[in-house]
C-alpha cells in the first residue's frame, strides 16, 4: 500500500525503461525489483478497497449499510495510509 501511496506502480514507461537498462536480463530484474510494484502483485482486495476509497474522496454518498464492517474499517486505513499517517500498524514487529 505504502508503494501505491508514493506513486510506485510500475507502469509501461518504467517496463520500457527497465527492459532499455537490463537487457536480456529484464524479465528477472523485474521479478526482483523493489522500487516499483507491479500492479499484478497487488491483491484483487487492494484494488477493491483503493476503489472504494476513490469513490469515497469523490464523493460518492455511501450509506451505513452499503460496506461491510470490515471494509468501513479498511476504507478507513487505507485513507490513513495514503494521507501518509503513520502508527503503530506502520511499524516493523519484531
Amino acid at each position: 500500500m505504502q508503494l501505491l501511496a508514493a506513486g510506485r506502480l510500475c507502469g509501461p514507461e518504467q517496463r520500457g525503461r527497465c527492459t532499455a537498462e537490463n537487457g536480456a536480463f529484464a524479465h528477472w530484474a523485474c521479478q526482483v525489483c523493489e522500487e516499483y510494484l507491479r500492479p499484478e502483485a497487488v491483491s484483487p482486495w487492494t484494488w477493491h478497497l483503493v476503489f472504494l476509497h476513490q469513490l469515497q474522496r469523490a464523493g460518492y454518498p455511501f450509506k451505513a449499510n452499503d460496506l461491510t464492517l470490515e471494509e468501513w474499517l479498511l476504507v478507513g486505513l487505507v485513507q490513513r495510509l495514503l494521507a501518509g499517517e503513520r502508527g503503530h500498524y506502520a511499524q516493523k514487529q519484531c
